[in-house]
């Protein structure tokens, strides 16, 4: 089974929440007295009253083969005769209330459970809590009267309760617990709801949503059983009455299920998509007060009984909501597939480099570059062809210079104005290539300020005056 990390989130809300399915059965079995008065008429009973007799003297054997014979003596027998053996509803439950009001027999469902024989649930439709506290509390006045108890099978009085959410199987064994006689016992409730995330990386793999499991417990329960019944036919509860299985009380028996019970790796539990638990909290109180003993004892004798018969078989029980809010716990994934994306992008920022800024910083550099390299080779161009200019203009003023001094060797007029005109050519080429220079100098050194460039006159670098001759 695979196991993720999750995160949990916990939060209170306000909501007017489903009474819970109060399951509870006698810890008796069976009536005593009905299995003596049916024993010449009902197969079951005749059959039980002989097991009783027959084992008078070892107490843990009678219990166990009691029970097991109470459900596997005939299946068919059994679910048609065990309420004819079972106390009677009116004579268990002298007494209901909800929220103040009575309530009455259509308000239970009866069922069979096999260890525990007759039981009841309540309520029969889900009932929404609309107040808290003792005064609205479900009120249970109950009788297991001590009296019709079977001996060596029914050890101690009282009754076993579930307290689950409705529409689930209660799991009396191993969920239940014990409310003795004697006592007024008060259980206040509060409702917890988890909610956990189905979708693990695209499967469905996180819980489960069939709705067939309160908790995850109950899964591995019947996992187990389904495994001890097939490798040692025989049942370690007695759940599966229709099998016709044995219960498992044999050394051979017992070992087998202790070796089979190792093997729950192979069973696909999975915590419920939806849980609803109720956190509960008990207290008791000895029960009547003497005050209270009056009062009772005129209540039951208009039942035809009196408290001095039964006070060691009563009890009184009062389950309520403590408050309506309800606690919400939601899970989810620790690691997420986003969280995974998340993930790689960061490390791509911190090793690469390539995230989005970098990318736009990046493409800023190279429009920078291009644009300098394709202001740099203008500027070079254009120094090129002034260089070129100024050296045709130095040849050309050479030339004249040697024709001036050809004409004055002539004693020609014009020589010395030839003369004068070269002079003066040769001295701009001169100051035009001395700027260039003095501009290139200037951008090796990192000066590029567009305004020197402007403010430069070729004058400034003139190293002839305009003229000379």
């Amino acid at each position: 089974m695979s196991s993720y990390k999750i995160n949990r989130r916990v939060s209170i809300s306000n909501t007017d929440p489903y009474f819970p399915s109060i399951s509870f059965c006698d810890l008796n079995p069976l009536s005593y007295r009905k299995i003596e008065a049916y024993k010449d008429d009902v197969q079951l009973a005749n059959h039980l009253m002989k097991i009783i007799e027959r084992n008078h003297n070892a107490v843990r054997a009678i219990e166990q083969e009691f029970r097991r014979e109470m459900n596997y003596f005939d299946i068919n027998i059994t679910k048609e005769e065990i309420p004819k053996l079972s106390s009677d509803f009116k004579e268990f439950i002298l007494s209901c209330r909800y929220e103040g009001e009575l309530c009455n027999a259509s308000f239970f469902v009866p069922f069979y459970d096999p260890y525990y024989g007759q039981c009841y649930r309540f309520p029969s439709q889900p009932l929404v809590a609309k107040h808290v506290g003792h005064l609205f509390a479900f009120q249970l006045f109950l009788n297991v009267n001590q009296s019709d108890y079977i001996p060596y099978v029914a050890d101690d009085p009282g009754i076993i309760l579930s307290i689950h959410e409705n529409g689930y199987r209660p799991y009396l064994q191993s969920n239940g617990f014990a409310v003795s006689p004697g006592f007024k016992t008060d259980i206040s409730l509060f409702q917890k709801r988890i909610e956990r995330k189905k979708e693990v990386f695209g499967s469905k793999d996180l819980c489960d949503d069939s709705g067939q499991y309160t908790n995850i417990q109950t899964c591995f329960e019947l996992c187990v059983e389904k495994i001890v019944e097939k490798s040692c036919n025989c049942s370690p509860t007695m759940s599966n009455v229709n099998l016709g299985l044995w219960i498992c009380d044999g050394v051979e028996e017992l070992q087998c299920m202790a070796n089979a019970e190792k093997g729950t790796e192979n069973c696909s539990c999975k915590n419920p998509c939806s849980e609803i638990q109720y956190a509960t909290f008990r207290s008791m109180t000895t029960w009547p007060g003497k005050s209270y003993v009056g009062v009772l004892d005129a209540i039951l004798k208009q039942r035809g009984v009196a408290y001095q018969d039964m006070r060691e078989s009563l009890l009184f029980i009062n389950i309520y909501f403590s408050s309506l809010q309800e606690e919400i716990t939601e899970e989810e994934l620790a690691y997420t597939v986003e969280n995974f994306w998340s993930d790689i992008g960061g490390s791509l920022g911190l090793w690469v480099g390539m995230s989005v800024i970098s990318l736009g910083e990046i493409l800023e550099l190279g429009i920078l570059i291009l644009r300098f390299i394709k202001k740099r080779s203008i500027r070079l161009l254009t120094t090129e062809v002034k260089r070129a200019a100024a050296e045709d203009k130095l040849n050309d003023g050479l030339n004249q210079i040697i024709k001036g001094f050809n004409d004055i060797n002539d004693e020609k007029q014009e020589g010395r104005t030839e003369f004068n005109d070269g002079l003066n050519k040769i001295i701009n080429s001169v100051n035009i290539l001395t700027a260039e220079q003095q501009s290139r100098d200037n951008d090796q050194n990192g000066n590029y300020s567009d305004s020197m460039g402007r403010n430069v006159q070729p004058g400034q670098y003139n190293v002839f005056a305009d003229h000379m001759i």
